[in-house]
């Protein structure tokens, strides 16, 4: 069986809302990395700031809080995400495959 961290990581839906398309890609590859980095665990919710992951300043994501949380999607494990920032917002479900 394959560790989660080294499984492909899939955005099944995103919802934008006041986010740039070059910021969404920036912020769901940090999804992406979150994701993997918690589905190698036991967690069922994690909270990050964006402004702990060491790229966020050069990808102009900084200060935003992403809210991760398990949930089954059509029988299987699954991850919705939540950024926030003031104004803009981004939810963003994804899985490890």
């Amino acid at each position: 069986m394959m560790s989660n961290q080294f499984k492909k990581a899939i955005i099944d839906d995103v919802i934008p809302h006041n986010i740039e398309e070059g910021m969404q890609q920036n912020l769901l590859d940090l999804f992406e990395s979150a994701m993997k980095s918690v589905g190698t665990t036991l967690i069922r919710e994690a909270r990050f700031e964006t402004s702990d992951f060491a790229t966020s300043k050069m990808r102009d994501c900084e200060n935003f809080t992403l809210q991760l949380k398990k949930i089954k999607l059509e029988g299987a494990s699954a991850w919705l995400g939540t950024y926030q920032r003031g104004d803009q917002h981004l939810t963003v479900c994804g899985h490890l495959e």
